[in-house]
């Protein structure tokens, strides 16, 4: 049996390496042998962004956040006196709540419970979040999950405060109290 399989593997061999250029239908095969192949380098230009999009800017996002904060800050001007009174912050803050509340109700069913919330990914994660059901009627309404997140955004700034170098809290850590 290998003597009947050398001769197709040395005509494969033979036809896989042979170096003639094929023959041309065309007539043109002069022309082609005489022209320059051509190179693999690729000319790049840079593109302009889009109109539409805004070009980055050298300053480090300062313009940007204006920008957001004064867009933030029409939004929730919704009287448009220019003014964001407590009434208006206080609403937006429900509506942050709200749409916060339906992101976190995990299966949908229009109450959020502590389950749910503890499963909660990332920033929304509570360490304890039966504490967060006020009432402990086994749901967490809108307003309670805005009380929690207001609690632990104030706490988040005290502790902020507290490092920023300010001076010592009386009768709190490091006040005259503890001297």
């Amino acid at each position: 049996m290998r003597n009947k399989l050398w001769l197709p593997l040395a005509l494969a061999l033979a036809v896989g390496c042979k170096t003639d250029p094929p023959a041309s239908s065309s007539g043109a095969s002069d022309e082609a042998a005489t022209t320059k192949p051509r190179s693999a380098k690729i000319d790049v230009k840079p593109v302009a962004p889009p109109p539409s999009l805004p070009a980055p800017s050298d300053d480090k996002g300062d313009k940007s956040d204006e920008d957001w904060r004064a867009r933030r800050m029409a939004r929730m001007d919704t009287d448009g006196d220019g003014k964001v009174s407590d009434a208006e912050r206080e609403a937006a803050m429900k509506q942050r709540m709200g749409r916060m509340h339906d992101r976190l109700d995990a299966n949908g069913d229009g109450k959020l419970t502590p389950d749910e919330l503890a499963n909660a990914p990332g920033r929304f994660h509570f360490d304890d979040p039966a504490s967060v059901d006020a009432n402990h009627d086994g749901e967490i309404t809108v307003d309670e999950l805005a009380a929690a997140v207001k609690a632990r955004r104030d706490a988040r700034r005290a502790a902020r405060a507290g490092s920023a170098g300010s001076p010592p809290v009386p009768g709190g850590p490091n006040g005259p109290a503890d001297q």
